[in-house]
């Protein structure tokens, strides 16, 4: 076969196009001695080894992860990266934190330079943990987010972004009128959006921090360019609930704050969600919109506890993501593992298939990604990470006494971490390896 062919073998894990969260043991595909075989970038075919290699006789390159497990690239829905610097930063609710850690840390991505060097940082801790797609906020300067566009169209990675919206009730070093932030977003969109694999969301921080006249400008941005996503953050702590109630008066409920500007579709993404009434998670629903589980930032901020039931109870899409820095781990994996204790300490506690759907086609799903990632079919994009559970030998004896790929999988989200990370490719490129 010629160069633009390449081939691995390894036990190759994914859910097919169908899979949905209420029938995934009828819609995974696991090949304990499976190839994955890619042409430009794309996947070409994947399946079970001794099959596919007599059908491809010419494929003599193949590279041998067989002792490792291959899943598709894990999807981060939530996450900032202007707040690495802020992360295990000691001790306070949401709001206090906010003003505490995150928005002096924020004000200086007013220097492109430190912007650029520590977003560097923040996109290699994330393919260090095996995350190939992200939502990414930024901070309210542009800066923030011609960083994260920058280096991962370098990387060839699929992106979200968008520069952070605050027009009011914010260090005045970071409110922005929401004119300026518009003009800003509009040309971010003209330079990056939908150039290589990347996306812009319109970034409204959270109703605390936009006024009537923010919240109009985002609409008429989402209204000029209807391809964007909109993503921010809603119902994450008790006081900030009652806080958006007070400053925005005439609306129902917190969701009725983003839903009468028109901020709430099938490309809004919703995070954090703990404290939905039914009457929004039955708006959301009907929109088509996802919520965003975070749970390492739920626990250390003291949130609360999110009900992944009631999501699926009214059929709205869910994803996963780490919040960081209110999160404690870049690694998609502890981020599960801290999502299947909450669901515990519910009553209700989550499967293992559930749990990797989450940060695989799941999360494609959510950002309506899913026809380009997610899963190994012909055709899609071939970000793909490798586990390697030898890396941690708790891991590794454990799934030695391992008997079906459900356990497999649950003992690599409970045990596993970066250490067991041995390569992540995007678009069939190797950007991360141990060898």
């Amino acid at each position: 076969m010629t160069q633009e062919f390449k081939a691995f073998r390894g036990r190759i894990f994914d859910f097919d196009r169908d899979a949905g969260m209420n029938d995934l043991e009828k819609h995974y595909r696991y090949f304990p001695d499976g190839l994955l075989i890619l042409k430009d970038g794309k996947v070409l075919a994947c399946g079970d080894f001794e099959k596919l290699h007599a059908v491809f006789p010419g494929l003599d390159d193949v590279t041998d992860y067989s002792q490792c497990y291959i899943f598709p690239g894990f999807i981060d829905a939530h996450v900032h990266s202007v707040q690495t610097g802020a992360i295990a930063s000691d001790g306070s609710q949401l709001l206090e934190w906010l003003a505490n850690y995150v928005f002096p840390g924020e004000k200086q991505f007013d220097n492109d330079q430190y912007a650029y060097e520590h977003t560097a940082f923040f996109i290699n801790q994330l393919l260090k943990n095996g995350t190939t797609t992200a939502a990414v906020f930024g901070s309210v300067h542009p800066a923030s987010a011609d960083a994260v566009f920058e280096i991962s169209a370098q990387k060839n990675m699929r992106m979200i972004c968008g520069n952070t919206w605050m027009d009011t009730n914010a260090p005045d070093y970071l409110l922005r009128s929401a004119g300026r932030s518009y003009d800003e977003s509009v040309k971010l969109i003209g330079k990056w959006h939908g150039k290589q694999r990347l996306h812009f969301a319109v970034t409204p921080r959270f109703a605390v921090t936009s006024s009537p006249e923010g919240l109009e400008a985002a609409h008429a941005l989402v209204e000029a360019y209807p391809g964007i996503y909109i993503q921010t953050h809603i119902a994450e702590n008790k006081a900030e609930v009652h806080e958006a109630g007070r400053l925005h008066p005439s609306s129902r409920n917190y969701l009725d704050i983003y839903d009468r500007y028109g901020l709430v579709n099938n490309r809004t993404l919703l995070g954090h969600g703990i404290y939905l009434s039914e009457e929004e998670m039955e708006r959301i629903a009907q929109t088509g919109a996802s919520v965003v589980h975070c749970p390492t930032s739920n626990l250390f901020l003291g949130s609360g506890l999110f009900d992944q039931t009631k999501m699926l109870h009214h059929g709205i899409k869910t994803a996963v993501g780490s919040d960081i820095g209110a999160g404690t781990s870049f690694s998609m994996l502890q981020n599960l593992n801290e999502a299947y204790k909450i669901s515990s300490l519910r009553g209700t506690p989550l499967n293992p298939l559930q749990l990797f759907y989450f940060i695989t086609l799941g999360g494609a799903k959510v950002l309506n990604l899913d026809d380009r990632i997610g899963n190994f079919d012909p055709g899609k994009e071939a970000d793909f990470v490798v586990i390697d559970p030898s890396e941690n030998d708790l891991l590794n004896y454990r799934i030695a006494r391992a008997d079906s790929i459900e356990d497999i999988l649950f003992s690599t989200v409970i045990l596993g971490d970066d250490r067991i990370v041995r390569s992540v490719y995007v678009m069939g490129k190797k950007l991360i390896g141990k060898d």
